[in-house]
């Protein structure tokens, strides 16, 4: 079997050959290039050259969709710093700040768009005019490129609570201002949701086959009593409309997740993504087994394994018993990545150590 096809095995829950090994391993080859560290073996290798000399999966290569828009507009300054992007519309203009890290390969939210309750409506004007669609072209090539190294999925919009902490207010000023005005927080909500209407509508017609929910759940930013209000309800209004459509569907949880693992059998996605065990997590990998009760593990190994100070033993035996609790239902990788200090000849270990496990 190719590992496209033991992806959508997996998913399918049909017997693979091997299991699949798919870390990311974008941010350590975009920093150790940029900064001049690449080992030498792979200072001349292109990304997918690095995926194929490791002997792993690619899973994200490309995001097929695009927005358009008709009355506003979303428009990006960037300078040596940052970046800002403006949210034009003709009742007012917010503005997102992003700031560059030391090194410049990753970036920080600096200002929010949304500041004040009078900054809502002209956020909500801004997204009814914002029309999402799928890019049948750019998801050809992307099939393309991905070849038989893994499926074209990608993560789109956040759901409207994550995507407020997350992207538009902050953590602190969503959940006060939710506090002090929950009316009008919710019609947000509500109205957020009406308008991706057409995104999930454009999604469920498209031929990509996996979805990434990119929520980046940590049960300190959205613990049980918002999760279960706000969150549940979309997840379970709109994988129902994709699983309708024939897709399968995960979701990015790689925060602290103790108090949200009574909820996880009951998400509706076929898998979660990045779930973090300990040491670098919050539950151990036997009681994230239990609570995801057959889902699909998609990664689990903690990023610390990769550092220095965690010896290959220890690497191997977090691996196989990763593998011991979720095999067959498992494409295993890192959650959420190997950092740019990570040893990448751990990368090609655990690849063998896969290669060699039958499922």
């Amino acid at each position: 079997m190719t590992n496209r096809e033991r992806i959508l095995a997996t998913f399918r829950g049909e017997p693979v050959d091997r299991l699949v090994w798919q870390p990311r391993l974008e941010h350590w080859h975009n920093y150790n290039r940029k900064m001049g560290s690449l080992p030498e073996r792979y200072r001349d290798m292109e990304l997918f050259e690095l995926y194929d000399d490791l002997g792993c999966s690619v899973r994200y290569a490309g995001r097929p969709l695009r927005a358009t828009y008709d009355k506003c507009n979303a428009r990006m300054e960037r300078d040596e710093t940052g970046w800002v992007t403006y949210y034009e519309t003709p009742i007012g203009t917010l503005t997102g700040v992003y700031r560059y890290g030391e090194e410049g390969t990753s970036a920080h939210r600096a200002k929010f768009p949304i500041e004040r309750l009078e900054d809502i409506p002209v956020m909500e004007y801004f997204l009814s005019d914002e029309h999402w669609e799928f890019d049948q072209e750019v998801f050809e090539a992307t099939e393309e490129r991905l070849g038989d190294r893994g499926v074209c999925q990608f993560y789109f919009n956040r759901s409207h609570l994550a995507r407020l902490i997350i992207d538009f207010m902050g953590f602190e000023n969503t959940i006060y201002t939710l506090n002090d005005h929950q009316e009008r927080m919710e019609q947000l909500f509500e109205h957020i949701e009406r308008c991706e209407d057409h995104l999930f509508d454009a999604l469920s017609a498209s031929p990509v086959q996996i979805l990434n929910f990119g929520d980046n759940i940590d049960s300190f930013l959205t613990p049980p009593s918002l999760f279960e209000r706000y969150l549940m309800p979309h997840y379970e209004q709109r994988c129902e409309q994709l699983h309708s459509a024939g897709k399968f569907t995960h979701i990015h949880m790689d925060g602290n997740l103790r108090p949200l693992l009574p909820l996880l059998s009951k998400l509706p996605h076929h898998g979660i993504e990045a779930p973090t065990p300990l040491p670098q997590g919050d539950v151990t990998c036997e009681e994230m087994a239990e609570a995801m009760a057959g889902k699909v593990m998609i990664d689990g190994i903690t990023c610390l394994h990769f550092l220095p100070s965690y010896s290959y033993e220890e690497l191997e035996e977090f691996t196989i018993r990763l593998l011991d609790l979720f095999s067959p239902r498992c494409i295993l990788g890192i959650s959420d990545e190997i950092s740019p200090p990570g040893d990448i000849e751990k990368v090609r270990f655990v690849a063998e150590i896969v290669a060699n496990y039958a499922p």
